[in-house]
């Protein structure tokens, strides 16, 4: 008498029972998407904003503090340049450390130099605050790119990404109109201080945005294996194993 193992083949009728895995990737996601969108949009627009609404404070921060033409300049240039070279390694601190501390951490930076520059009385702490700014914009603007992408599942990864921009597009655009009517009416203190309530605002949001969605599941842990897949449970037909005996 001979033993022979056959393995039973599932037919075109066998359905093979859905498991949690089974599922869009998207339950594997983190945080809130339309709350981590109001965050990031917020923290970005300070930076797009400030890109270009101290050009229009330039002359009143001149004649104010009796800066030069030079020290001018470097209100502007300085910002933009600490923000460029900074980008590329912001974005490994982000990956490193995690994208929403460096977040935070920016957008409180931010703020908290805003805040310091409207309280200069002297055009080199006003550079040195704006460099500040830079570095800390640098660090907010590639970590909220990486919060949409882990937030939003693929298939509205793309309408978030547009929104965002559209943000970025309408605060540069608007920072003009936004600095005269400050400068104009206020003073040119207000165009910096104007931050401070919007990298609040921004802290505020980002506390529902770190819940996890209601019935979204936890990210895979190294050492954690994944659930069996579907078709080799062997409770499924085309997983059974049958032993005859002759």
């Amino acid at each position: 008498m001979t033993s022979q193992t056959t393995i039973e083949t599932a037919g075109s009728g066998d359905k093979a029972p859905t498991l949690p895995s089974d599922k869009a990737p998207s339950a594997g996601l983190r945080g809130h998407p339309w709350f981590t969108l109001i965050t990031v949009a917020v923290g970005v627009m300070m930076v797009a904003l400030d890109g270009t609404i101290v050009a229009i404070a330039n002359p009143a921060i001149q004649k104010d503090l009796g800066a030069s033409f030079a020290d001018v300049q470097w209100i502007t240039n300085g910002y933009f340049l600490a923000l460029a070279v900074s980008l590329i390694t912001a974005g490994k601190l982000g990956d490193r450390f995690g994208h929403r501390q460096t977040f935070l951490i920016g957008v409180t930076g931010f703020a908290a130099a805003s805040g310091a520059i409207g309280l200069s009385s002297s055009i080199a702490a006003v550079v040195t605050f704006r460099v500040l700014q830079g570095l800390f914009g640098a660090l907010l603007m590639p970590a909220a790119l990486g919060l949409l992408r882990a937030t939003f599942p693929a298939e509205k990864l793309n309408m978030a990404i547009g929104i965002w921009g559209m943000v970025i597009g309408a605060s540069t655009a608007g920072g003009p109109i936004l600095g005269g009517v400050l400068v104009e009416h206020v003073n040119w203190q207000s165009v910096f201080f104007i931050n401070v309530p919007v990298g609040i605002i921004a802290l505020v949001w980002s506390g529902p945005s770190s819940r996890p969605r209601r019935g979204a599941g936890a990210t895979a842990r190294p050492g954690r294996s994944w659930p069996r897949p579907s078709w080799a449970s062997p409770s499924s037909p085309s997983g059974r194993r049958r032993s005859r005996s002759r």
